[in-house]
């Protein structure tokens, strides 16, 4: 395989999408993905396209599968995950969820198609799948700004189901850790359906509301481990911007002085 040709030819897609051709970028990403996913198919062996070392962690634990992996050259995923954006920017809605889930094939874990998924579910209005992928991303969601995203993918699900009040909820606990336009945007919409202007729910029935509908109050303590120890691992091993990614997401969720400690000295580490 070429890697100059290839790169080039991805490079021409990329730049495409970012022009907003995205009609005319969506047949050469497709011929792309075709070239490079061949010699990877009927093998008799699975390959992953993983974003992150971290990735592969994820992959091991919540998927439950510990067997040697196989890695592709490319990012497969990434390039599925370019074609479903092109596709959903041109209302062509139903192969867009087809790429995303073909992305998802070569990487079941990568936070940003299941996002995308989330995003196209709620354009299809088929909020039961929203509720689904939701659900499937909160494993991966290791940043404030990620996992406010996973509660106001559900109070929009919520709010589609005709249970504002839960709706409300969830925007207004997405907003605790990251707070955007979005939300509060849906929070006055909330308050002018129910012509209550209600804003400031405390904390303990917040938890209790999100508690009986079976929705977890914060990130996965398993996520959180896991980075951090990846984090320590790649640490040692010398790879000190994969263990800066690591630290980082930990102490956004966390901000624990150990953590900080460990991210500065990562950094210092990556400039020296």
């Amino acid at each position: 395989m070429d890697n100059l040709h290839i790169d080039k030819r991805y490079g021409e897609c990329k730049k495409l999408i970012e022009q907003q051709h995205y009609s005319k970028s969506i047949p050469l990403i497709k011929e792309l993905i075709e070239e490079i996913s061949a010699p990877y198919l009927n093998t008799g062996e699975r390959y992953y396209s993983f974003n992150h070392i971290l990735e592969t962690y994820y992959y091991a634990y919540f998927l439950k599968d510990v067997s040697k992996l196989n890695y592709t050259e490319y990012n497969i995923n990434a390039m599925y995950r370019l074609l479903g954006y092109a596709l959903m920017k041109v209302n062509r809605l139903d192969e867009a969820v087809m790429a995303y889930n073909n992305g998802l094939n070569w990487n079941p874990v990568d936070l940003d198609t299941l996002l995308q998924l989330g995003e196209l579910y709620k354009m299809t209005n088929n909020i039961k799948s929203l509720r689904k992928v939701s659900f499937e991303a909160y494993n991966f969601c290791c940043s404030r700004a990620t996992l406010a995203r996973f509660y106001r993918n559900l109070g929009y699900h919520y709010l589609e189901s005709y249970k504002p009040e839960i709706a409300r909820v969830l925007y207004m606990y997405s907003n605790i850790y990251f707070e955007t336009e979005n939300a509060v945007n849906e929070l006055k919409f909330i308050s002018e359906t129910l012509k209550d202007s209600t804003d400031n729910i405390p904390l303990k029935d917040m938890q209790e509301i999100l508690e009986k509908e079976k929705i977890p109050l914060g990130p996965n303590s398993d996520t959180l481990g896991i980075t951090f120890r990846v984090g320590q691992i790649e640490m040692d091993n010398g790879n000190f911007e994969n263990a800066a990614d690591c630290f980082a997401m930990v102490y956004d969720l966390t901000m624990d002085e150990e953590v900080k400690t460990l991210l500065d000295r990562a950094v210092a580490k990556i400039n020296n």
